[in-house]
């Protein structure tokens, strides 16, 4: 934005709440929920460009309308109008300009940032005084009128996560200078809403015992104690458990010591397992033993398939039997942001510093930043899960040089160029696995005639546990249908792929997602192999399909078969000695829907 006026300079955004926006005293009307969840995404990225795509996701959450582009410009357009031209305009996207004296998400950024620098010079008071005015900032739970949309809802949880890290350091410093009266209340509120947060816990506990409530602060723990036994099977943590015999001894709860950095919480980040888990023996056994059997060239294990094959479950899955084994915990990272296209490096990396206890913004300069990262974990036995890798690149700069950690990486490619890795390949379900996953969901009775219903289904769009899930949430809301019948109904649909949705269960987004993260060449490739009547076909089909594009069509077909979007046919398939290849099915139908031009995937059984 350039040349400010007065006028301009009055605007006022605020999120952490309902999202508004004043000119001066003047409420501004913001119009119509997808207008004001335009707004809100623009905000959260405030001074970066958001590409139309991610607007769109944002907007819609992958069941955008033919109209979508159209409509987004309406919404710039109406927008523009009220925010007097802060919205900027690039070829691929669009820009909010804002100052940290304008947003409340920047200004409780800046204070926040500042707090933490001053904590790590030394200065209590003035870090407890940045704190709280950041805590201050915040009314509600940040966009509380936008949460019936799915981006609004993620992107409330991961700010109020930043809020509850400052608060918590905010609170530790208030109950160290005395002054935990004045915390009490909002402790209570916080600790019923988060109850698995255990330093909330101890703050809690802290404060009560602090004012004299002693016997509230014991019946604090044993509440937490019950909850978490019961819904985790864990106990409390040591810290936790420390705290609670202070103040059961009558010395007071233990404060840190200042000459010593704070120990940190040992982190737990793994998602939740799938109960229903099924198949995968032998590829869960082997990255067990690859990550815990102490061999040579096993402290990386790398995960791979195409979209919707569930390399993410079996990460998680594996994660959960040998978590106990890291001392130091294990810690989960997502390398792509939810619309597919990779995270920044530092940003990855300040995450990963602050989740293993280093609580600070590392060098942008990259190679200082890694040298302080390879530093800080080498003594730590971590579990770490780099979750959707798009290149070996972005994995090779955040391994640890040496140490007890083992890694585990999950990726939609193959990551042919990383060393001294195990490997895991997926492929997709049998229609035995796909049984028992649908029968652990269904009642018998429905899956009636099963096996001949999922060979069909099969020739269709494959078996991929993604599909599966979403023919048994599908099916979980059709209760009057059993498999077969709605297999049937499926085949008189124009749409299919686009029809096995339900919820937060899409078949057709995880394709969506993986073609934003290939490059342009691939994704003409991809487009390209739509045009073929099949997922199977010989070398020279596949060779006279690709000799349009620029790079050499054999270097193509390389990248292909990287991506798992083509794999060499089995022997068996093999005839005449003539190399054949295959594409998963769901891939070749997206590809076809590529070649055509927009609209749902095709149909039909």
């Amino acid at each position: 934005m350039t040349g400010n006026t007065g006028a301009e300079r009055t605007l006022r955004f605020t999120m952490l709440g309902p999202l508004q926006v004043r000119s001066g005293d003047d409420l501004l009307e913001l119009g119509p929920y997808k207008q004001r969840l335009l707004l809100a995404a623009l905000l959260c990225r405030a001074n970066t460009v958001l590409s139309v795509d991610q607007l769109i996701d944002a907007l819609w959450d992958g069941d955008q309308p033919r109209t979508a582009r159209k409509n987004l410009q309406v919404y710039v357009s109406a927008l523009r109008k009220v925010l007097r031209d802060r919205i900027g305009h690039v070829p691929y996207g669009y820009t909010l300009t804002v100052t940290s004296e304008e947003s409340d998400l920047l200004r409780f950024d800046e204070l926040a940032a500042a707090g933490r620098q001053a904590q790590r010079a030394g200065h209590p008071a003035g870090a407890s005084a940045l704190f709280g005015e950041a805590v201050r900032l915040w009314q509600d739970r940040p966009l509380v009128d936008l949460l019936g949309s799915p981006f609004a809802a993620r992107e409330s949880e991961r700010l109020s996560d930043r809020f509850l890290a400052v608060y918590e350091d905010w609170a530790e410093l208030e109950v160290e200078a005395g002054r935990a009266l004045g915390l009490l209340d909002r402790l209570a509120e916080l600790t019923a809403r988060h109850p698995f947060r255990e330093r909330l816990i101890v703050l809690h506990m802290t404060a009560l015992d602090q004012v004299g409530g002693r016997r509230q602060a014991l019946a604090c723990f044993e509440q937490h104690r019950q909850y978490i036994a019961r819904e985790l099977g864990l106990d409390p943590s040591p810290v936790l458990r420390q705290t609670y015999r202070a103040i059961l001894a009558g010395g007071g709860s233990a404060r840190p010591d200042r000459d010593r950095p704070r120990e940190h919480a040992r982190p737990s980040q793994l998602p939740r397992d799938l109960a229903d888990f099924v198949g995968r023996r032998g590829e869960v056994e082997a990255a067990v033993a690859a990550l815990t059997g102490g061999a040579r060239c096993t402290d990386v294990t790398a995960v791979s398939g195409p979209p919707g094959v569930g390399t993410t479950a079996l990460a998680v899955h594996v994660g959960h039997r040998i978590a106990d084994r890291f001392a130091d915990g294990q810690v989960f990272v997502p390398l792509g942001h939810p619309d597919g296209t990779p995270r920044d490096w530092h940003e990855v990396l300040t995450e990963l510093l602050r989740s293993t206890g280093l609580d600070l913004t590392p060098p942008r300069e990259e190679t200082a930043a890694l040298a302080l990262w390879r530093s800080w974990i080498a003594d730590r036995q971590v579990l770490l899960v780099l979750d959707g890798a798009t290149g070996e690149s972005q994995v090779r700069r955040l391994l640890p040089g040496r140490g007890p950690t083992r890694t585990l990486v999950t990726s939609a490619r193959r990551l042919s160029g990383l060393e001294c890795v195990h490997r895991i390949e997926l492929d997709e379900f049998t229609p035995g696995e796909a049984r028992e996953l649908l029968a652990r969901v269904l009642d018998e009775r429905r899956l009636v005639d099963a096996d001949r219903t999922l060979r069909r289904l099969q020739e269709v769009y494959g078996l991929s546990p993604l599909v599966v899930r979403a023919l048994a949430a599908k099916l979980t809301t059709l209760r009057h249908l059993s498999l077969s019948e709605y297999a049937e109904q499926l085949g008189r649909l124009p749409a299919g792929p686009h029809e096995l949705s339900v919820g937060g269960c899409s078949v057709q987004d995880g394709y969506r997602r993986f073609h934003r993260g290939l490059d342009p060449q691939q994704r003409a490739a991809l487009g390209a192999l739509g045009a073929l009547p099949g997922p199977a076909f010989d070398q020279a089909v596949l060779l006279a399909a690709l000799g349009g594009l620029a790079e050499p069509a054999e270097r193509i077909v390389e990248e292909l078969i990287e991506a798992h979007l083509v794999t060499v046919a089995e022997d068996d398939e093999v005839r005449a000695h003539a190399v054949r290849y295959r594409m998963p099915r769901l891939a070749h139908r997206y590809a076809a829907a590529l070649h055509r031009g927009p609209g749902p995937l095709p149909g039909g059984c």
